[in-house]
């Protein structure tokens, strides 16, 4: 069994030539685009690739900051020619839970002998200081003829938690997910073995010191892949 550490990304902005070119071949109207949230990277796997990400706004509400998006998923040459061109049909809301950024997954996701995966990670957080939270949710996709294949969708990677008076006393919890390609294969595709490490915290004012007390759980799960998705 092969265990992967992501290699994410956050917040590159995308070359201005390839974005340019990328607007102008997919005739986007600019201010339909986050572009603080463009994102791209390199893919380590093939010559004279990038893995772009491009989302555009199909619903806004810009009195509350509130807005839903659908990513353009591509995959494009130096100077921003696509190869591959995938509109997801996910559509993603920020509001109370805020998207802060999205990041590009590149590690080893080696489905089968032919495909090798990618991931890109949707990070979310809340605003409230007395119940702090944010999640990252990963979907993966791979490289289909002149599209891109979805076979994850918005799976939980990472989050934290938790509800504390500010100062001291509380409780947090923070989980963090590791994909492990197994042995087993279904449907000629490599089984994901989910790792999740757990942590709680629980912090106490004890005579004006606050004492954190710290347990960790480790729990395992397994996604095969059943009529095109993992699941």
């Amino acid at each position: 069994m092969i265990s992967l550490w992501t290699g994410i990304l956050y917040g590159q902005q995308i070359d201005d030539t390839r974005y340019e070119n990328i607007v102008k071949s997919l005739k986007l109207d600019k201010t339909k685009i986050k572009e603080e949230l463009c994102t791209e990277k390199k893919m380590p796997n093939a010559e004279n690739s990038y893995i772009v990400v491009v989302p555009v706004v199909v619903e806004q509400d810009e009195e509350d900051y509130v807005f839903t998006v659908q990513n353009y998923i591509l995959i494009t040459d130096e100077k921003g020619v696509i190869k591959n061109k995938y509109l997801d049909p996910e559509e993603i809301s920020s509001d109370a839970i805020y998207l802060r950024n999205f990041g590009i997954d590149t590690g080893l996701y080696n489905l089968n002998t032919n495909i090798r995966a990618f991931g890109v990670i949707a990070d979310f957080a809340g605003s409230s200081k007395p119940n702090p939270y944010a999640s990252g949710r990963m979907s993966m996709y791979y490289p289909e003829g002149k599209t891109l294949k979805k076979v994850l969708n918005q799976f939980e990677m990472y989050s934290t938690h938790g509800e504390w008076d500010t100062r001291c006393n509380g409780e947090f919890e923070d989980n963090h997910s590791f994909i492990v390609l197994d042995k087993a294969k279904t449907n000629n595709f490599t089984d994901l073995k989910i790792k999740t490490i757990s942590v709680k915290t629980v912090n106490t004012d004890v005579n004006g010191e606050c004492n954190e007390k710290e347990t960790s759980r480790t729990t395992y799960k397994i996604l095969k892949l059943r009529g095109g998705k993992y699941q």
